[in-house]
């Protein structure tokens, strides 16, 4: 198979896997010989001379599934978000570069492509389709199996603009609202005490209804320390808490 017929192959599957979306079993086989086709083109870029059949399967197949972490790697670094449609761009704009290298590099010495290829990636394709398909079948018989209920929880942590607390905060003298994000799942309804403790000292507390099910926001009043140290603010709401420190406006240095 030519280079150019690689990539058009390449181009289309990317394409239709970044774009147009589709149901699991007809999205998968593309993605296998979008993988297949960019391992064959890092062999031809990396590698031109002539090898085993078995040989060159396997180093593409390696080399397209590793493809996929060197590309996420890529993105986190760059700070774009991993997503199907950036890892479909991402693949084409590395099959572009793979394949011009691959094209300069047979203009230069004419090299001859093995007409074997087709038939042994049709080889490798089939069976890895077929496993792929099983596997899928498997997990899917496992979901519609009974499964033991999951454990119920409380959970509590600080919301809004607390929820971007990295460094002690400053407690004027007249007190903050803290928000904090409630939820509950899989226990009864119940009224559990909701404390806030400067340091050791419990300051204030009351019950609060904690719904199951739910996830609900709730403002936590926290008076001002009684100096400038730096204290450790708890708030909790039965057995689950969360912290953070901060001090309040008095002129006492610690």
């Amino acid at each position: 198979m030519t280079t150019p017929r690689i990539l058009a192959a390449a181009y289309a599957a990317l394409a239709v896997l970044g774009f147009a979306g589709g149901p699991p079993w007809v999205l998968t086989p593309l993605c296998l010989a979008a993988l297949i086709a960019l391992g064959e083109l890092w062999l031809r870029a990396l590698a031109g001379e002539a090898m085993p059949t078995v040989t060159r399967i396997g180093l593409a197949a390696a080399a397209g599934l590793v493809s996929l972490p060197f590309l996420a790697i890529t993105l986190h670094a760059t700070g774009i978000l991993i997503r199907p449609r950036a890892l479909a761009v991402g693949l084409a704009v590395l099959a572009t570069v793979l394949g011009v290298i691959v094209l300069l590099r047979e203009r230069a010495d004419g090299a001859p492509v093995d007409p074997r290829l087709p038939r042994t990636v049709a080889a490798v394709a089939i069976p890895g389709l077929l496993t792929l398909v099983v596997g899928f079948l498997a997990l899917q018989a496992y979901d519609w199996l009974p499964h033991p209920p999951q454990p119920g929880y409380t959970s509590l942590a600080l919301n809004g603009w607390a929820g971007d607390i990295d460094r002690p905060v400053a407690i004027p003298a007249r007190g903050v609202h803290v928000p904090v994000r409630v939820s509950s799942a899989g226990r009864p309804a119940a009224t559990e005490p909701l404390r806030v403790r400067v340091g050791t000292r419990l300051v204030s507390g009351r019950a609060l209804a904690v719904v199951p099910g739910t996830t609900r926001s709730v403002d936590v009043f926290v008076p001002a320390p009684p100096d400038n140290c730096l204290h450790r603010i708890e708030i909790s709401l039965g057995a689950t808490s969360t912290v953070f420190y901060g001090h309040g406006p008095g002129q006492r240095r610690c």
